[in-house]
């Protein structure tokens, strides 16, 4: 090959953006030479390796839009500590069925038993599976929703959201809203309502739940649509906080981490949606 033909077909595959090609071209003939591969084995060899590379740079976007707060996997949950859960169910989710059919997920239970671990495992996996995750506490999505709301740009807010294919909403219960923020959440499920999933963790039943969202009318029309084509998990079993103190008390060695980190600047904070 001469420099000439070298010189156009980098800007062939520049023009054509195929990046991996261009980086991958050389090499691969030469390996065609060498194995004495035919022309289509050669092309086809090209192709899986953008194909491969194109596939991979778009799970990382997916995972950084997602905004994770850390990492974690369904493969290190420990089911056998959470005696109400299946693990086949919950792998049955990771491959986003529910997500297909615009279904929600709801994981109700105490805190310190796993209901992030399994959140963010559920996002991770999913994410794996090409849907689009984003991440939010709901003391953080309420926030963003009422500046949004202040700043007249609500519309254009629930329209970026709804391009996630599943919004993770973590900590439902743990605070109050003011009626503002209420309203504004109310808004947002019912905007998903059948058109995209939303995943919850709450640490309330459904019946307290008028604690947290204050109307009973609303919260009663919320549930209706929250729970409607949903999975529920009603997660039992000893905390893995408590766990970790008391065994840091008799002498023994914590080998399970917590759904949440110890020290609460350990999460990052969330950014606004772009």
């Amino acid at each position: 090959m001469t420099e000439a033909q070298d010189a156009i077909i980098a800007a062939y595959l520049k023009q054509l953006k195929l990046p991996a090609v261009a980086r991958e071209y050389r090499r691969l003939a030469a390996d065609a030479v060498r194995q004495h591969l035919g022309l289509v084995d050669y092309l086809q060899a090209l192709l899986h390796v953008e194909v491969t590379q194109r596939e991979e740079r778009q799970l990382q976007r997916r995972l950084t839009a997602a905004r994770f707060p850390y990492e974690k996997r369904l493969e290190d949950f420990e089911y056998s500590m959470v005696t109400s859960l299946h693990k086949a169910q919950v792998m049955t989710l990771a491959h986003g069925g529910f997500i297909a059919q615009h279904e929600n997920l709801l994981l109700i239970g105490p805190s310190g038993i796993g209901k992030t671990h399994l959140l963010l495992g559920v996002g991770r996996a999913v994410c794996l599976q090409g849907y689009r995750v984003l991440f939010r506490t709901a003391a953080t999505l309420a926030s963003e929703l009422e500046l949004a709301h202040q700043e007249l740009r609500l519309p254009k807010l629930l329209t970026q959201l709804r391009r996630f294919d599943l919004v993770l909403v973590d900590e439902l219960g743990y605070l109050p809203f003011s009626q503002t923020a209420a309203e504004l959440l109310f808004q947002f499920f019912s905007d998903r309502y059948e058109r995209a999933s939303v995943a919850i963790t709450s640490n309330l039943d459904f019946a307290h739940w008028t604690e947290v969202f204050g109307h009973e009318r609303m919260t009663a029309a919320l549930l209706d649509r929250v729970v409607h084509r949903s999975t529920i998990l009603l997660l039992e079993g000893e905390s893995y906080r408590f766990r970790q103190s008391l065994q840091r008390h008799t002498g023994g060695h914590a080998d399970h981490r917590p759904d949440h980190p110890a020290d609460p600047s350990e999460t990052p904070a969330n950014d606004q949606v772009p």
